[in-house]
This record gives structure tokens, sequence and C-alpha cells, in this order.
């Protein structure tokens, strides 16, 4: 006959297991009933911007980052703190102030701060520590907001426009510039801030930075390769602005519209992520060192 302590023991560990899925339940179902509205604003921001359609991927991709290091949690110990609250309630905070004021910005990231908090009351400050970088990531995730988009994308334009028409001054073709005009013969140019190359920055700004986490075990080159994606995003908008001219010179006004529009837009990203790993390569090049003969 089996003895009573070692029947009630893998029931209470039924229990606790219950109970414990039951809480994590019960908290991700409190989180998406506080966040709704702001989700669903961000999803549909994401659907309808292609500035931000890469929104869609972060998620994902931070949830495989947890994923992934699932081990190493495992062997951090459970530590909560009760200094988390405060996270949680700044958070709280902020998304108060965001929705009174109609800030999108404060609402998204409250968010941020809210997982932030949650993590150090539950489980601790070693947790945030090992999930800092997922919990980063996942701020690509958020718009820019609306001022300080419109004052990075006047200047990418002006110099997207003007290196575009410098590439290709050795040709001698009939261009002239105005501004973000680009006047040609038979057609008329005109650089939107779409054209800008902020789109295509925003997104590769996103890759660096997964790209570097991945793939480069240095920290300063991580930075540098993240640090080097505006240049190269100019460079290869201006390219792709430089390539549309040429292609108008030999089709028409159709050549900045349709299925060509569309292939210098995946040329811009071409040539950046060409650059991207050109530039880890070149940074892990090393000088050979010098023999001494004795």
């Amino acid at each position: 006959m089996s003895s009573p302590v070692l029947i009630a023991a893998p029931v209470a560990a039924r229990h606790n297991v219950t109970r414990h899925w039951l809480g994590i339940g019960l908290l991700v179902a409190s989180l998406l009933a506080l966040y709704a509205p702001v989700f669903a604003r961000l999803i549909a921001q994401w659907w309808s911007d292609p500035n931000y359609a890469y929104g869609f991927l972060v998620p994902p991709f931070c949830a495989w980052l947890v994923f992934e290091r699932r081990h190493r949690l495992r062997a951090l110990a459970v530590q909560p703190r009760a200094a988390g609250l405060l996270l949680v309630f700044a958070a709280l905070g902020i998304l108060l102030v965001g929705k009174l004021g109609s800030e999108l910005l404060l609402t998204r990231a409250s968010f941020l701060l809210m997982l932030a908090g949650l993590i150090v009351t539950l489980r601790g400050w070693r947790w945030l520590r090992a999930l800092a970088f997922p919990l980063a990531f996942l701020g690509f995730m958020i718009p820019w907001p609306t001022l300080i988009y419109n004052l990075a994308t006047i200047p990418l334009k002006n110099i997207a426009t003007r290196t575009g028409v410098g590439l290709l001054a050795w040709t001698g073709l009939p261009i002239l510039r105005e501004g973000n005009l680009i006047i040609l013969p038979a057609a008329m140019l005109d650089v939107v801030a779409a054209c800008s190359g902020i789109r295509s920055l925003l997104a590769l700004l996103a890759l660096a930075t997964a790209y570097g986490y991945l793939l480069e075990p240095s920290r300063w080159r991580r930075a540098l390769l993240i640090a080097a994606m505006p240049p190269l995003a100019v460079l290869s908008n201006a390219v792709r602005i430089a390539l549309t001219i040429l292609l108008t010179f030999r089709f028409g006004d159709a050549a900045s519209h349709g299925i060509w529009h569309m292939l210098t837009g995946l040329q811009v990203f071409a040539v950046a992520l060409i650059g991207l790993v050109l530039l880890q390569r070149a940074l892990h090049v090393r000088p050979e060192p010098r023999r001494v003969h004795v």
C-alpha cells in the first residue's frame, strides 16, 4: 500500500504547476486587456504605413531571442524584488498620461517599462539583465514621433538628391537639380519624403542591430555596424536616385513608377546589406605580425 506522503507529493507538485501557469495566464490576460487599444493602433500603423511595416517582424524576433536563452534563464536564481513595482506604477502613470494627452509614444513606451517592472517584481534584477537585449530590441517596433521623423527626413532628402545627381556628373547628361526636383529633358523627378532614405534607414537600423547581435561577438564592432547604417542608407538611396535618373533617360517617365520603382527600392537594401557585410569583414582584418629573424 502506498504511503500517503508519497501520493501527496506529486499531487502538490501538480497543483503548484497549475497555479504557476494560471498566474501566468492571468498576467498575460491583464496585460492584453490593459494595452489592447495601444496594440491595436500600433498594428494598424504597421499595416498602413510602409515606413514601419518591418514592425511585424520585431515581436517574433524578440520572442525567439528569449527562447534562445531559455537555458541561461533556467540557471538564474529567482529573486523577486519589490522595487520592480515602482517600475510597474511608473509604467501605469506614463500610460495614463499618454492616454489623456493622446501621445502614442508614451503609451507604447510604457509597455516596455511595464515588462521590465514585471520581470524585476517576479524574477529579479538578474533576469532583467539577461533579458535586456530582447527588451531593448522591442523598442524598434515603436514608430518615431512625427516631429523627429520630419526633422530627419528633410536633411536626408537633400543629401540623397545632391549625392544621387553628383554620382552622374561624369556622364555629361543634361541634369538640372533645383532643391529636391531633378529636371531632365523629358521628365521631372521629385524626391519626396518616402524616397529620402528614412524608410530604409529605420528598417536597416533594426537589421544591423540584429545582425551585430547574432554574428558579431565584439560590442564595439556591433556599435560601429549600427553607427554605419545612416551613411550606408544615404549612399544606397543616392545610388537608387542615380539609377532612376538613368532609367528615366532610357525608358521615360515610366521608370520612376511601377516595377522599376520597386526594383530600385530593393536595390537600396541590397547595397546597404553588402556594405554591412563588407564593413564587418573589414573590421576583422588584422595586419600580419612582423616576423623578426634572429
